[in-house]
């Protein structure tokens, strides 16, 4: 009987140890925004844009209800909205491209059944009279918090043509730039119309 007891308890043992160990596999990521991955044919073609156009890809939960991604500009001293795409979540995995330059800023939305593209042809930027200009954007998963703005590509400029190296998740109403474009992308538990 008591053989027959320890080896019940050895087996409710192993079983809990393998539980445990699958459920650490399975570990939930949450939400994140990440660079996208692709083939190095697909690389070499999209090197001949120059960095211009940026890929990523969108992790989201069922928490999310709606969206909103910013473009913000650096003019006269102050960071202003220049532009904004908001919406419901209709998919909680997709992918997002975003072409920016100095003067123009366009936004697809990636899904199976195609793309929808927006727009900004004319962002009033000042860096025409940059001497130096700084490029970030997030690099690997980036958590990303209801209700919270989270920045993924900038571009920053100055006119002494030295910059600090700033990181695209700091917070960018801080930095030192003469010029300066930042996107950021917003999810939000409540739903938007």
């Amino acid at each position: 009987m008591k053989k027959s007891l320890l080896l019940k308890s050895l087996f409710i043992a192993i079983v809990l140890v393998f539980t445990l160990s699958g459920c650490e596999n399975k570990e939930d990521k949450g939400m994140y925004i990440k660079p996208s991955e692709f083939s190095e044919e697909t690389r070499k073609v999209l090197n001949l844009f120059d960095d211009e156009v940026q890929f990523f890809d969108i992790v989201l939960d069922e928490t999310v209800k709606s969206e909103t991604i910013t473009v913000w500009v650096y003019k006269n001293g102050v960071w202003e909205e220049s532009g904004k795409t908001s919406g419901p979540v209709e998919l909680l995995d997709r992918q997002i491209a975003i072409r920016l330059t100095e003067n123009s800023y366009d936004l697809y939305s990636i899904d199976e059944s195609g793309h929808v593209k927006y727009s900004c042809p004319d962002l009033d930027t000042s860096f025409d009279e940059s001497m130096g200009i700084l490029s970030s954007r997030v690099e690997g998963e980036t958590k990303l918090i209801l209700n919270e703005e989270t920045p993924i590509l900038m571009k920053l400029g100055s006119k002494s043509g030295s910059m600090e190296n700033y990181n695209v998740t700091e917070d960018f109403r801080t930095m030192d730039c003469d010029a300066g474009v930042v996107v950021t992308l917003t999810v939000s538990d409540e739903v938007m119309e």
